[in-house]
Formats: structure tokens, C-alpha cells, sequence
């Protein structure tokens, strides 16, 4: 059985894998995890600023919620999602909000991601098209392979702070098949706000040319310098060619709950995914039941004192970074990520060389490298993003290894 064991692989290898998956990219974000893990083990300290993974404790409701379930089997859940849960989580948008959603245009999925894959699969055909803002949340790019869809960058700079780009270089990119515009807002990678203005030029363009508007609001109440939440509801609260994508990874500290949701008044739409839904069954019921408990409790202190943390370390992370000879850093305004140029030719090189040749003071710091967040990699090959999702002590010690790391990389590789 061993030698059986053993053996496999070399018979598996001779079976090609597909072109999807080959042409699927790796996670920029997670790419280099096995030399991080390997520091590790030699007793250096890791600062991880690669991931949006929030260190804020979970909400204690959340955590009721799954104590209080007792049902005595864990049965499937309905595949649009638990009742309670469409229902709580309606409540929760108007009630945050200010809008009038119905438990009807919500469909609960595994997490943010399996709504966007499987909003791809239910209006696009292979090969069709969907606009993009590059730089753009790198695991869109593996959504898209996964799905068969190609996705269009439209390049933002980040000496303007990431804005869109103008009406005419936008409208160039639009084809035949193109299907959708997709929107992060506020923007993972960048931390850019659009702001009313911005939702209803990219809306109209929609509506010129008979395109849906996906916007991703998974880091919508994380908002900063005086702004407030804002959906693209706000803009189009009807509209059968809106589609927001919502999760409660961020919002509530729990990524691991895997929790999200479509929310559409497009009946037909809403009726082709449930179709998919069926085919994959269900979301997980226990953590339906729980995040409908706690949607149904928590208060909006929560969410409050979570923004607060954040502005705060954000107001460290771009001071420190400021700091950094060399280092160029704007401002973010939103979500809790933002990008730095760093002077090298590599980052990707620069990044590992943190987690496989460097320490400083016991400890180094992992950062993601930022051409995995662009469609066009060069340009974004001197940049890496930042999630700022240390308390504030911890991220001005990271940016002090990053400092010395970059020092002693540019001596080394000059």
C-alpha cells in the first residue's frame, strides 16, 4: 500500500491538468505563505500585512448564535440561503442604510467569492468581457479564469490617487461582449472612496450601453475623514441591472464564517443563480443560523469602535511609512489597504528576501506584492499592498523591518 501511495503521483502527472486551471493565477496575497511559515519555524516573528484578515474579536452574538444552535441534525440549509438570514441581513441594510430593501433580493453564498464566480457563470458566456479598474482585487483575476470570462482593465494612477479614469478611455474599452462594469468600493487594493458622483457616471455609463454594474461592497462601512457608507442602493435602489456583492467577513471580523450575499431586484437574474445555487446545494447552516442571531442583536457600537481602530491604524501605518526614504504611500480613505512603491526593481523579489534572508530584531515583515493586482503585472511591479490589520504598535514595528529590509536589499542587490 506504501509503494501504491507513492507511486500515484507519477501516474496522475502524465494526465494534463486544464488550461483553466493552468491560466488560473496564483494569489499574490498568498503566494509566498510557505516562506513565511518557514521564518517561522525558525523563531523569527512575522508581521503580516499581506492578508485582509482582521485581528478584532468576533462579535460575541455571532459567537452565541452558534452555541444556541440545537438542532439535532445538521441538515442542509434552502440553497438561496436561510430565511432568518435573508430577513435579518434586509433589516440590517435599511436599517444601516437608510434603504428599503426586501428579504427577497438577497441570495446567501459561501463568502463574497462564490457570489461574484457565480454571478459571472449566470450573464456571462465564455469569453465575454467585464470592465475592470486596474489595479483591481487580485482574486477577481482567478474568479474570471475560473468562470471563463475575460476581464478589461482600464488603468487608474496612483499619483491621482487611484480615481477613475475619464469617460472617453473607459468607453474605448467597451466591445461587444462586454456584459458588466465591476466595482470595488471602497477599493481593495487601493483604499480609494468613489464617492455619489463616481456611482452615478459609471450607473449612466451602465444604462448607455446596456451593461450590468457590479459593485463589491464588502469594506462599505469602513469609511474615513468624515465620509459615510454609501451603496450604489443610494444611486439605483431598482435598478434590474444593479448587482451588490456583501459579506460579513470584514464587517464583523469573521472571514472564516465564509458569509455573503447577492442583492438584486433583477427576478431573472436572481432565478438563473438560484439555479447554480441548487447545483451546489447550500451554504453552511450553522453559520447561517449564527449570523442571523447576530444581525438580529448587535448593535451599531460594534461597527463603530471597529472604524475607529482602523482610522487609527491607518493614521500609523501612513506616518511611519512616510517616514521611509524612498517610500511613496498615499492616504487611504477606505477599506484598510493601501499601496506603496517601494524604490527596487522587483517586489516580488524584495518580498521574499524579507521572509527567506532577513530579519531585524528577531522579526520581518510579510507584505503582498502588487503586480499580482494588476491586469498589466509591470505595472505594478515596484509597488506591494498593505493591510493595515495590526494594532498600531505592531504595524510601526513592522514598518521599521520593512525600513532596514529595504536598506540592507538595495546594499545586497544593488
Amino acid at each position: 500500500m506504501e509503494k501504491a501511495v507513492a507511486e500515484a503521483p507519477k501516474t496522475m502527472s502524465r494526465v494534463p491538468i486544464s488550461n483553466r486551471a493552468r491560466l488560473t493565477p496564483a494569489s499574490p496575497i498568498r503566494k509566498l505563505v510557505h516562506l513565511a511559515n518557514r521564518a517561522m519555524e525558525t523563531g523569527t516573528h512575522v508581521y503580516r500585512l499581506n492578508i485582509g484578515q482582521p485581528d478584532i474579536e468576533s462579535p460575541r452574538e455571532f459567537l452565541e448564535g452558534m452555541r444556541a444552535f440545537d438542532q439535532k441534525v445538521v441538515a442542509y440549509e434552502q440553497s438561496q440561503g436561510n430565511e432568518a438570514l435573508r430577513v435579518a441581513w434586509s433589516k440590517y441594510t435599511n436599517r444601516s442604510l437608510n434603504l428599503h430593501t426586501v428579504p427577497e433580493q438577497f441570495l446567501i453564498t459561501v463568502g463574497a467569492s462564490e457570489a461574484l464566480v457565480f454571478l459571472f457563470m449566470t450573464f456571462c458566456d465564455p469569453g465575454d468581457e467585464i470592465l475592470i479598474f486596474d489595479p483591481t482585487y487580485a482574486n477577481f483575476l482567478g474568479f474570471a479564469s475560473i468562470a471563463g470570462v475575460n476581464l478589461v482593465p482600464v488603468p487608474s494612477e496612483m499619483e491621482n490617487d487611484f480615481a477613475l479614469p475619464d469617460r472617453d478611455r473607459i468607453e474605448r474599452a467597451i466591445t461587444p461582449r462586454t456584459r458588466a462594469i465591476l466595482l470595488c468600493n471602497p477599493n481593495n487594493p487601493t483604499g480609494t472612496v468613489y464617492d455619489r458622483a463616481d456611482l452615478e457616471f459609471l450607473f449612466g455609463l451602465c444604462e448607455e450601453h446596456n451593461l450590468f454594474f457590479v459593485v463589491d461592497e464588502t469594506y462599505r462601512e469602513f469609511v474615513y475623514d468624515d465620509l459615510e457608507p454609501l451603496s450604489i442602493l443610494h444611486v439605483a435602489p431598482t435598478s434590474d441591472r444593479v448587482m451588490v456583492i456583501d459579506s460579513l467577513s470584514k464587517r464583523f471580523s469573521l472571514c472564516g464564517a465564509r458569509i455573503g450575499c447577492l442583492i438584486s431586484s433583477n427576478e431573472a437574474v436572481l432565478a438563473a443563480l438560484l439555479k447554480i445555487l441548487q447545483a451546489r446545494l447550500a451554504a453552511p447552516t450553522v453559520e447561517q443560523f449564527a449570523a442571523a442571531y447576530m444581525l438580529e442583536r448587535i448593535g451599531d457600537g460594534y461597527l463603530e469602535d471597529m472604524r475607529r481602530e482602523f482610522l487609527s491604524r491607518r493614521d500609523t501605518l501612513y506616518q511611519a511609512v512616510k517616514q521611509v526614504p524612498g517610500v511613496e504611500i498615499q492616504k487611504p480613505r477606505g477599506a484598510f489597504y493601501t499601496l506603496i512603491q517601494l524604490p527596487v526593481r522587483d517586489t516580488d523579489h524584495f518580498a521574499a528576501f524579507l521572509l527567506d534572508e532577513f530579519s531585524h530584531g528577531g522579526a520581518t515583515t510579510f507584505i503582498a506584492p502588487a503586480a499580482g493586482f494588476y491586469m498589466q503585472n509591470s505595472r505594478g511591479i515596484d509597488k506591494a499592498r498593505i493591510a493595515y490589520v495590526l494594532r498600531s504598535a505592531e504595524i510601526e514595528a513592522a514598518v521599521t523591518v520593512l525600513a532596514a529590509g529595504l536598506e540592507r536589499y538595495r546594499q545586497q542587490y544593488p
